[in-house]
């Protein structure tokens, strides 16, 4: 019985398709360090600003482009069911109002080894993903697990993730 049921189970592993993975590169980088010091002096609406300037204070925050670097979508924190927001966003080439520009952001980041990052130098993508996060952050883990889901369940797209870090680079 036992050895029936065994090469019943290897036989439908064997038939079962194999999953699809996604297009999806994951790019580290750090906030540079004075950029974090002058953006912490900031007061008044740090949303907004957040928003159109790339201020990036309160953790996590999510910005989104298109294949073109056009801006596309913006979340501040976490809200359960952001990724069907950025699915109509994706979809339907929908554009971000007053949103800060790609460039502008990649101007305040460095690589681990402290190199710059230009928009030249990302590989083509149909979508960017900048995520802002730090270490010890459950709100930071939400976000990016969602947005590995959502890359999952979207093998056909090839995605760029931006994965910024807020803390000090490892040594």
């Amino acid at each position: 019985m036992m050895t029936r049921l065994a090469i019943f189970l290897t036989l439908l592993g064997l038939l079962a398709p194999l999953p699809v993975r996604a297009d999806f590169e994951r790019i580290e980088l750090f906030q540079r360090l004075e950029v974090i010091a002058e953006q912490q002096r900031l007061v008044g609406n740090l949303r907004a600003v957040a928003r159109r300037e790339g201020v990036v204070v309160n953790l996590p925050q999510l910005y989104v482009y298109h294949a073109d670097f056009s801006e596309a979508y913006h979340r501040d924190g976490y809200r359960s069911g952001f990724e069907r927001e950025l699915e109509l966003t994706v979809d339907r080439r929908r554009g971000a109002r007053s949103m800060v520009r790609l460039d502008r952001l990649l101007e305040r980041v460095k690589t681990p080894e402290g190199e710059s990052l230009s928009l030249g130098e990302l590989p083509e993508a149909d979508v960017y993903l900048v995520l802002y996060r730090q270490l010890d952050c459950p709100e930071c883990d939400q976000v990016a697990e969602t947005l590995r889901d959502w890359i999952a369940a979207n093998p056909d797209r090839n995605v760029v993730w931006l994965d910024v870090r807020t803390d000090t680079p490892r040594s």
